[in-house]
């Protein structure tokens, strides 16, 4: 689900940037109210992941090529909200290194500030759904019925999000419920790491995405098709439903180290059900091909020209079959694991 959300969000964010937005009709019969007992005044009590101490995480992943290496560290979000990170291996490879590789993107959309503006107003329209139509009228009832369940588990007051269209919807709801939980869905490892390499004046390479036409790119967004949204939102409330518990675990085995916790197939399915909606533009699914092309082609040429480079990458994103572990494998890169 991460991976979906972040991606959604940079997409959309990218896009509508020059006008500063952030991620975020005619009229119908509604269809009849649906009715959920519960009472947002007796909201139950949600466990929360309790992190003591200072922690370093999971240890480095070494792709090696002759006498250079590439010292890969997994970030993991949702992660614990008062995690005291530290990782004396990262800074001892700071210390050596000649390039950092952040998590992030350098993405050119080729906006002005008139251009900027037509794209906000279009993102914001975008958020909500064909004709105006609320939650409640596009998704099946029973899936609404389950998704209100948890949104007045986890966000009572927030009505908003009966407004998205079902992709933004549950990401919001999915957001909410890991606050709840104690985690975050921010990657201040990621943060702090690129903070440590500017200390060091590490030479930072951001791995560069130009989007082409991007009103076209912004429009097919909405017009992914319904079906495919509406799995997502299924997927992303069975795992609310069934496994936020498995997130925390999955939080507290990152902060510790505990790589074999960290392999996870319910938050794995769940990302690829929503990465499969997005997948159903062609204009997007090229875009997230430029990302994941970007990232590789940046820590690659960094490894081939120098002795160490330190890079960020999603733990899910690394571990997935055909991820890009698997990338730098079959391009005949030796890897050690942590």
């Amino acid at each position: 689900m991460t991976t979906f959300n972040a991606i959604l969000m940079t997409i959309f964010g990218a896009l509508a940037a020059g006008a500063g937005a952030s991620p975020a009709a005619p009229a119908t019969v509604p269809p009849a109210p649906v009715t959920v007992a519960a009472d947002p005044a007796a909201v139950e009590e949600v466990e929360e992941v309790l992190v003591t101490g200072e922690r370093a995480g999971p240890g480095l992943w070494k792709v090696r090529k002759g006498d250079h290496t590439l010292y890969l560290l997994a970030t993991l979000a949702p992660a614990p909200k008062k995690l005291q990170w530290r990782s004396r291996e990262v800074e001892e490879v700071l210390g050596r290194a000649q390039v950092f590789v952040p998590a992030r993107f350098d993405v050119d959309a080729d906006i002005g500030p008139i251009s900027g503006l037509r794209l906000y107003l279009q993102y914001r329209k975008l958020r909500g759904n064909e004709d105006g139509r609320s939650l409640q009228e596009v998704l099946p009832p029973p899936v609404f019925a389950r998704f209100e369940a948890l949104r007045l588990k986890y966000a009572p007051r927030d009505r908003a999000m009966l407004e998205r269209r079902p992709a933004l919807a549950v990401s919001e709801l999915w957001r909410a419920a890991v606050d709840r939980s104690g985690l975050s869905n921010r990657s201040e490892v990621g943060r702090t790491v690129e903070k440590l390499a500017r200390e060091r004046k590490v030479k930072l390479a951001l791995p560069e995405v130009r989007i082409e036409d991007p009103r076209d790119t912004l429009a097919e967004a909405g017009q992914i098709p319904l079906d495919a949204e509406i799995a997502c939102a299924e997927a992303v409330l069975g795992r609310l439903e069934s496994d936020l518990a498995n997130a925390r675990q999955r939080a507290e085995s990152w902060a510790v180290g505990d790589v074999a916790g960290l392999r996870s197939g319910a938050a794995a399915q769940a990302s690829q059900t929503c990465l499969d909606s997005l997948r159903s533009s062609a204009r997007i699914s090229a875009v997230l091909r430029d990302f994941e092309a970007a990232w590789l082609k940046t820590v690659t040429d960094s490894l081939e020209r120098n002795t160490v480079t330190l890079a960020v990458a999603d733990i899910d994103g690394l571990l997935r079959p055909g991820g890009l572990l698997a990338k730098l494998r079959a391009r005949g890169y030796e890897i050690d694991e942590p």
